[in-house]
């Protein structure tokens, strides 16, 4: 299987060489061989598990509701708010402050 490496990178948006795109294409590769090797195995007879280890009982916790921390807390911790919410910059504006916040 060819994996298009630069492809992959530009959509995790990473600048990468043509030196590092050709040893991660050659590690991909070498994964990917690994992981095809698992279809051969024989696993008949062998049960489904969603565990890994001698663990004998999924234990899980109560899920409770429990005190947060009040809007005021909050927005006194954000970098900038405006009213009772989060003010952020426009996409693609990097630096720039939205209209109305100080």
């Amino acid at each position: 299987m060819e994996i298009d490496v630069k492809h992959v990178a530009e959509l995790a948006r990473l600048r990468l060489s043509e030196e590092t795109m050709k040893r991660l294409g050659e590690d991909l590769k070498s994964i990917l061989g690994h992981v095809r090797s698992l279809e051969t195995a024989d696993v008949e007879g062998v049960e489904p598990t969603f565990r890994v280890g001698d663990v004998q009982e999924l234990v899980l916790d109560q899920d409770l509701a429990r005190p947060g921390l009040n809007r005021e807390e909050i927005l006194r911790l954000a970098p900038s708010s405006q009213g009772p919410y989060f003010s952020v910059p426009r996409e693609g504006a990097v630096g720039e402050a939205p209209e109305g916040s100080e």
